[in-house]
């Protein structure tokens, strides 16, 4: 009897801490904030007013290549892990970003990435471009060099292949997003690569009201109106 009670109580404790781990998790976290408030025009934001805008995403100056897929994006997040033995190791951990705009119908805003810490900003993208390498299956030479570059190769002892799992999340050119900030208007005195208006929004976080952003299909969901 005290067994089954004992095991009763381990699945239990199982089934709460994946539901807890679900439900905490940076992605929910960010849909249910974003869930919260309806879309804005960019126009109509306030200054200060903490907004949540959906559109697509423009680069101002020259766009980053991510280096798997090779995709024009303005943010990449790449991680590479090895298997050893019964487990997975990261050993590569690649955040590239610039700042970029957010364009919704014929209006933009300017999402200011490079100033934020980590604490003031929480991004969750779709793992959209995923492979291996490892046996019987050799990592290109793009991905070679791409591994090199950081000390490492597909390969171990005898020339034998390492099992390798690759997965990188962009943020593409004219992909559609939805960011969650904090708007601040501002004037400019000469004209970004990119907008021609003197005004701009500029969309910003900080450590209680962070900035979100995410590619996540969800998030793009329209919000209906209560009756």
């Amino acid at each position: 009897m005290v067994q089954y009670i004992i095991i009763g109580v381990i699945i239990v404790s199982g089934i709460m801490l994946i539901t807890l781990s679900t439900f905490f998790s940076k992605k929910n976290r960010i849909l249910r904030e974003l869930k919260k408030v309806r879309r804005k025009a960019i126009h109509s934001v306030r200054n200060r007013e903490y907004v949540k805008i959906v559109g697509k995403a423009k680069h101002a100056g020259n766009p980053l290549i991510a280096p798997l897929s090779k995709r024009k994006c303005v943010y990449y997040d790449i991680i590479v892990k090895e298997k050893r033995g019964k487990h997975w190791k990261n050993i590569i951990n690649d955040v590239q970003f610039q700042d970029f705009f957010i364009q919704a119908g014929t209006e933009s805003a300017v999402i200011h990435l490079s100033d934020r810490r980590t604490e003031e900003k929480r991004i969750h993208l779709v793992a959209d471009h995923k492979f291996r390498s490892g046996f019987l299956k050799n990592a290109n030479e793009d991905v070679e060099h791409y591994l090199n570059e950081y000390g490492k190769n597909s390969t171990g002892l005898f020339g034998l292949n390492r099992t390798i799992h690759y997965t990188e999340r962009v943020i593409e050119i004219d992909e559609e997003i939805a960011v969650m900030g904090i708007g601040k208007w501002t004037t400019i005195d000469t004209p970004i690569d990119g907008y021609s208006d003197s005004r701009v929004l500029a969309l910003t976080g900080t450590k209680e009201q962070k900035l979100l952003i995410t590619d996540e299909p969800k998030a793009m969901e329209r919000i209906q109106r209560k009756l």
